[in-house]
């Protein structure tokens, strides 16, 4: 190269085209800036936290003042853990965007990734309806095979067969709007990252707010109605406003626009959301709208960014480890099964039984270990054949039907966490 090119790429590298094309390219050792495993990781910990607030809704310790002060401490924990899915699947997909793609292509990976399990899961948890004497009816249990459920202010839909399912038909929402969310956010200048991120986390907070003008019939023990609930929690267009900061997160990363921010700040900040959410819900005695995301999501979006940032920059990261990036692996197959394994064991005991903490919390062990391995088989046995079968179109030639790894999971292709 002469003295001229050399001089003509050293000017155009410190162009704004020039840092953003080295931005955008991973800054670390190739596979493990691509992958991110600590995200992986950090989903383990966001399905522990539904599991926990799973466990106490289905058992619910009364026998003492204390027990119940931290089962309405520890109940905003399931809200917080779906926040946290919803935008880390915004960013997990932005961050694996990649030129040639076609619309077809994604949608139908995402379709591959989530309904094998969801009607294996889903048929599982109408059997164990019919066994329970759970009445059920054609229309509920349709919408929830099709995943439609969570589009009607409804507790009778969203709570039938498997009722966490309610959040895939969010994430299929997410899916069918993520070609065009992420082709205009995309098209955003580098100083409007910013303020469209602060813009969708102002949103994401306000709604709690505005929700409270509309006129309805509070639930009871809750202060809230069913149309307010619905709004804050459940409804697919509100909810997407998570998925979209998710996007916008990805971009800054991408674009290596994130600040540095230190991984214990990121957890600090965490654990201040949740104390205010938990203390919040604990003081009212009953699940507060905005506990139910907006509490968190600020720091919830400073976490993932960071321990994306990290692992491109081959960081330490204590959610990288072996143990926990293959339990975050498994975390979409735990939580598809982990709500009916835990309502089987609370049909199978005595009437009126009511757990103090440390009964309950031995019980709750004891039944994540046999949600753990029941996660394993659905995964080995449907989720992987499924997306090895099925990811890729027949139209596809044979050498570009290799797996391909997705941020967020370090293990087989098209693998972010759907909640």
């Amino acid at each position: 190269m002469t003295s001229a090119q050399k001089s003509h790429e050293s000017s155009r590298a410190d162009t704004p085209a020039g840092r953003s094309s080295r931005a955008e390219a991973p800054t670390g050792r190739g596979s493990q800036a691509e992958r991110l495993p600590s995200l992986t990781g950090l989903r383990f910990f966001a399905a522990l936290l539904v599991y926990v607030c799973h466990a106490l809704s289905q058992f619910s310790p009364q026998a003492d003042a204390a027990s119940r002060d931290l089962a309405y401490f520890l109940l905003p924990a399931g809200p917080v853990g779906v926040s946290f899915f919803f935008v880390l699947s915004g960013f997990v997909l932005t961050y694996a965007a990649r030129p040639g793609d076609t619309v077809r292509q994604f949608w139908r990976r995402r379709a591959v990734k989530i309904y094998p399990s969801h009607v294996v899961t889903w048929s599982a948890g109408l059997v164990l309806a019919l066994v329970t004497g759970t009445v059920v009816t054609v229309s509920t249990t349709a919408a929830a095979l099709l995943l439609v459920q969570a589009w009607v202010p409804s507790m009778t839909l969203t709570a039938t067969v498997n009722p966490i399912s309610w959040t895939l038909a969010c994430e299929l929402f997410f899916y069918l709007m993520f070609p065009f969310l992420y082709g205009a956010l995309r098209r955003l200048p580098r100083r409007g990252l910013w303020p469209a991120a602060g813009v969708l986390a102002a949103l994401v907070m306000a709604v709690p707010h505005l929700v409270r003008l509309l006129p309805g019939e509070p639930l009871p023990l809750a202060g809230y109605s069913l149309t307010q609930f619905w709004l804050v929690y459940t409804a697919p267009p509100v909810r997407l406003l998570e998925f979209a900061l998710g996007i916008v997160l990805a971009l800054l990363v991408r674009r290596g626009m994130w600040a540095f921010v230190s991984s214990r700040l990121a957890v600090v900040l965490c654990c201040a959301g949740y104390a205010v959410a938990g203390v919040t819900t604990a003081v009212t005695k009953a699940p507060h709208l905005w506990a139910m995301g907006s509490a968190t999501v600020v720091p919830l979006a400073v976490l993932i960014a960071t321990a994306a940032t990290r692992d491109r920059e081959n960081l330490p990261s204590l959610a990288r480890r072996p143990l926990v990036v293959r339990l975050g692996e498994l975390s979409f197959a735990f939580y598809l099964v982990h709500h009916m394994i835990l309502t089987a064991c609370f049909a199978a005991l005595p009437a009126g039984f009511r757990p103090g903490l440390l009964p309950l919390t031995g019980l709750a062990v004891a039944l994540f270990i046999v949600c753990a391995a029941a996660a394993q088989l659905l995964h080995t046995t449907v989720e992987l054949p499924a997306m090895r079968r099925w990811s890729r179109s027949a139209s596809t030639p044979r050498r570009d039907r290799a797996p391909r790894r997705t941020p967020g999971r370090s293990g087989p292709p098209t693998g972010e966490r759907t909640p």
